[in-house]
């Protein structure tokens, strides 16, 4: 068995999670994949030039690319909480090693679980060369990071249980690389990061066109432990466990390429039908026709045409037809009621409305939001393992506040009374006024109280 050997459950999803980025990164993805989202028409294969103006006439509105960036930007609507300690500081502007910020790394891992429901972190310490002194090691400054892999990228796993526990015992990451020495010019190729646990000790082992790729090692911890586990937090949409969760943008990018194929039969009979077909009728021969009109049939207003005795002319054109509009709007409503609810304008409904409609998408946000703060969390603390730092109490929550809460006139005349009777507290005046979205969250009672104090006339 190769290296690159799949795992059942990766086959069962790869299809969807494509569909999903394609959708995402919108027409020109879409429309490079040819047939395998717009068949060509009986008859026809994919270069006839009729496919071809066919599918270049056809409009793909990426409705699913805007669902995912419409609901990744409700989590991002307030900065998450972190606490982090000094020494691990640096992950907040480079928390991959290669320069992306912590914020950065959640908005798109945030971004892939939203899309496909999985996504993957790994967290590494660079190997260091052999045979250098402590100096040198001192001047490199090695530092943990925290790498992301895809759904796609993720490609053979194993869970076994050991004392009772299920635990990842084997992870596949395909990754790729630049096996050009020209600088100017790129050949990208796989290569496969092979993680193992062996008798409670996690080990790595590169690969490259099927074979090892140099040693296999063991990753060790600032202590000179190795780990008896593997650094590699799966994030789902549902749970954060290695079994894959049905991607939440599936059945939209499904509903988005129905809805993409309706443009295309809508716009080739519109290119067809839509346009004037001319009738001629003339009691003359064709010779006769012919050499009265010399230039053939002009069709406008300032051509003239003679046409012989009891000649005339007719034309035909399509009526309206709005079946294929009706499909097209039928699915938008179907996204729209799927999540994607920036298809259309909902400006004229309650807040309650709105609420009640949200509520289904919200619950999945809310569970994701949740794993991919676990999971970054997490991944903070093993990264002050290898450092020699403890994390163990580090935080990193995201926001879970995605709409606005109205703030009850009523219900905060009334606290102010009860507080001006001594029924109530200053303190519980305060947190209504969080509840109800006049205080921002993050500020608390000292902090208010603080400055109130600082701006109180004398």
């Amino acid at each position: 068995m190769s290296v690159d050997q799949q795992n059942p459950e990766f086959d069962k999803y790869v299809n969807e999670w494509t569909r999903v980025t394609d959708c995402c990164e919108g027409q020109r993805a879409v429309k490079d994949k040819r047939a395998e989202y717009l068949r060509p028409m009986e008859g026809v294969t994919t270069e006839d030039s009729r496919y071809i103006s066919y599918i270049n006439r056809a409009v793909f509105v990426n409705f699913t690319g805007r669902t995912k960036e419409g609901l990744t930007g409700a989590i991002f609507r307030s900065e998450p909480e972190i606490e982090i300690p000094d020494q691990l500081e640096y992950l907040l502007e480079n928390a991959d090693g290669a320069g992306e910020s912590l914020s950065s790394l959640a908005k798109d891992v945030s971004g892939e679980v939203i899309g496909k429901g999985r996504h993957a972190l790994l967290v590494d310490f660079p190997q260091l060369e052999q045979g250098l002194t402590l100096e040198q090691t001192q001047q490199i400054q090695p530092q943990a990071s925290i790498n992301r892999y895809t759904a796609e990228n993720f490609i053979n796993w194993n869970v076994s249980v050991v004392a009772g526990r299920k635990i990842l015992t084997l992870a596949v990451l395909c990754e790729l690389y630049d096996d050009d020495e020209d600088e100017f010019t790129y050949e990208l190729k796989k290569q496969y990061r092979v993680l193992r646990l062996r008798d409670g000790v996690y080990t790595q082992q590169l690969y490259r066109e099927e074979m090892p790729y140099g040693e296999e090692f063991t990753p060790k911890r600032s202590d000179g432990s190795s780990f008896d586990f593997i650094p590699l937090f799966i994030i789902g949409s549902e749970n954060n466990d290695a079994s894959v969760d049905v991607p939440p943008l599936a059945d939209i990018a499904n509903v988005n390429i129905a809805h993409y194929r309706n443009s295309a039969d809508l716009e080739e009979n519109c290119f067809i039908h839509g346009q004037l077909t001319l009738g001629v009728s003339s009691s003359m021969s064709m010779s006769q026709f012919a050499e009265a009109n010399p230039n053939g049939i002009t069709v406008g207003s300032m051509a003239g045409h003679f046409l012989g005795e009891s000649g005339g002319f007719s034309s035909v054109q399509a009526s309206e037809n709005q079946l294929a509009d009706k499909l097209m709007e039928r699915k938008e409503d179907q996204m729209r009621k799927l999540g994607a609810r920036m298809v259309e304008n909902t400006g004229n409904k309650t807040a309650t409305q709105s609420r009640i409609d949200a509520t289904g998408e919200s619950s999945i946000l809310s569970t994701i939001a949740d794993n991919v703060s676990d999971g970054i969390q997490t991944c903070i603390s093993w990264c002050g393992q290898f450092m020699g730092v403890d994390a163990e109490e580090a935080t990193y929550s995201l926001n879970k506040k995605f709409f606005d809460d109205d703030a009850n006139p009523q219900l905060m005349m009334a606290a102010i009374q009860l507080n001006d009777r001594g029924v109530i507290g200053k303190s519980d005046l305060q947190d209504m006024a969080r509840s109800q979205g006049i205080v921002k969250p993050e500020r608390s009672n000292e902090d208010i109280d603080g400055e109130v104090e600082v701006v109180a006339p004398i």
